[in-house]
């Protein structure tokens, strides 16, 4: 057998693997089927990542495919491997791009991406034409500088950008080694086809257990749990609740955002399998406030029409829920109420905020 067929029936036996994990785990057969093209997304960015990462690099990064759990639409994502003995500089300029947050990973268990530094800017502490220089390197001090830690092996930059026609952030980091295609080395297909393998798997197991914990309080937000919260909270200075919506026939369910918001918030439905839904999300720029002063979230398929701050699940009952906001620790859990197409203005109240 040659080193490349041995990394084809490694892929091939995670994907078999991963769809039956997947199909035991399924609530329900409609979302059985559905994770068949959740796995397909999963193998196809862990390919990209290993074969075709060097296409998508500019500037010293790497654009980011969206693929990981509960991933947030309005944000812009790219990456780059770190080595903590280099010295990097990122250099960048706003434009029409909110806030853009730099992140430092070190790699945990079952890859998991636990936060070893942040930074972060925005137009207030910018100047007019919205430039910022960041040097990483190790023992760092001082503004404009970031410590890389010694277990230090990601960097991972999420811009804020929510203006169709608006020219997001540019960015270039100095002082990596760049990329190469690993397929493309002399004997690395088998090499990279098994790290695509195991990825896939290790991924999309991490789906399984993250949908298994939220969705046991359905209908409902509450603060992470502590094992999503470690491997999920990307940004330090958001604050994340994770809900599950479970709707009947003609249900839908009612969401009341916090009081205290300022800034930027978002809430955003999934797939049960925790992948985002073309449009179905809410954020500070969009929602309504309602005559009381509080604003009120209208989630799943059958919402009626008449009703502001609708968010679409297309056709889907069932799926994650996720809260975010930025710069605003201490938040109350968002409230929620079950209502009913037979009656609005009546249903089952889960939890007040």
């Amino acid at each position: 057998m040659s080193d490349g067929q041995a990394g084809w029936m490694a892929l091939d036996a995670a994907v078999a693997m991963a769809r039956s994990e997947l199909s035991a785990a399924a609530p329900d057969s409609v979302t059985g089927v559905e994770s068949e093209g959740c796995l397909a997304r999963v193998v196809t960015s862990s390919l990209t990542d290993n074969f075709l990462r060097h296409q998508l690099t500019a500037g010293g990064l790497t654009r980011s495919v969206p693929t990981m759990g509960g991933p947030n639409p309005d944000y812009l994502l790219c990456s780059a491997p770190i080595d903590p003995a280099r010295r990097y500089r990122l250099e960048g300029r706003l434009r029409d791009s909110e806030r853009v947050a730099v992140g430092l990973y070190s790699i945990g268990v079952g890859g998991a991406l636990l936060a070893a530094g942040q930074a972060s800017f925005e137009p207030a502490q910018l100047g007019p034409d919205g430039r910022f220089v960041l040097d990483l390197v190790a023992g760092a001090k001082g503004n404009g500088r970031l410590p890389i830690q010694p277990d230090c092996r990601v960097l991972l930059v999420r811009t804020l950008h929510r203006s169709p026609e608006g020219r997001p952030v540019s960015l270039t980091l100095t002082g990596g080694a760049g990329h190469s295609d690993h397929g493309l080395q002399a004997g690395g297909s088998a090499g990279a086809l098994e790290q695509a393998a195991q990825r896939t798997l290790r991924t999309v197991r991490q789906y399984i257990e993250w949908a298994r914990l939220i969705s046991t309080t359905p209908n409902r937000f509450a603060p992470s749990h502590p094992s999503i919260a470690e491997a999920a909270r990307g940004d330090a200075d958001t604050e994340y609740f994770f809900g599950y919506y479970e709707l009947g026939e003609g249900e839908w369910l009612e969401a009341l955002a916090p009081s205290g918001l300022a800034g930027y918030w978002s809430l955003h439905a999934y797939s049960h399998w925790l992948e985002a839904l073309p449009g179905a999300g809410v954020h500070d720029l969009s929602a309504a406030t309602d005559p009381d002063g509080r604003i009120r979230i209208r989630i799943g398929p059958a919402v009626p029409p008449d009703l502001p701050n609708r968010v679409d699940t297309l056709g889907r009952r069932r799926g994650v829920l996720i809260f975010r906001a930025i710069g605003a620790p201490g938040l109350g859990v968002p409230g929620t109420v079950l209502r009913s197409s037979v009656s609005a203005n009546s249903g089952r109240r889960y939890e007040t905020s």
